[in-house]
């Protein structure tokens, strides 16, 4: 059963709608807000190997996760790792992942602005590029779904 009710805004997505690398990087996301590096371990790298993601990933990953951690800043809200539902602050964190392989850094860094102080934001943003860079010898491409759009749209 799943223990995620109140935590974040709903996106219109759920789980089946994402890429198989989508749904790894998720996996790997909610494990770690859950249970830390060491509890999440196993489960990413299952994960990403079905996806086909490099295990190499798992570092800037756990860098970047690692940024919310151990700053005094606010966290995205995660849902439990059973959840088909995907909540907007996921989805907002894999479209700033798919707009760093697309160029748009600038777009990442608004993104973890919303969470970040300025020093964790800059690891974040570094983390993230490194990741991107990652995916994108792997030829593993996230999809722009663009939540940020639709958050603004909804609070109109």
């Amino acid at each position: 059963m799943c223990d995620s009710v109140g935590e974040g805004r709903l996106s219109p997505w759920t789980v089946s709608d994402l890429t198989t690398a989508e749904r790894a990087l998720l996996t790997g996301f909610r494990q770690w807000f859950r249970h830390g590096t060491a509890g999440a371990m196993a489960a990413m790298r299952a994960s990403f190997g079905v996806a086909g993601v490099p295990s190499s990933a798992l570092l800037p990953l756990f860098a970047l996760l690692g940024t919310f951690a151990v700053t005094n800043a606010g966290r995205p809200a995660f849902r439990c790792p059973t959840c088909s539902r995907v909540g907007m602050d996921e989805m907002a964190v894999l479209d700033a992942l798919a707009a760093m392989q697309a160029g748009e850094g600038d777009v990442t860094s608004q993104v973890f602005d919303r969470w970040l102080p300025l020093v964790a934001l800059t690891m974040a943003t570094d983390s993230a590029r490194e990741l991107a860079d990652i995916l994108d010898g792997a030829r593993i491409r996230l999809p722009r779904r663009r939540p940020a759009r639709l958050i603004a749209l909804a609070a109109e």
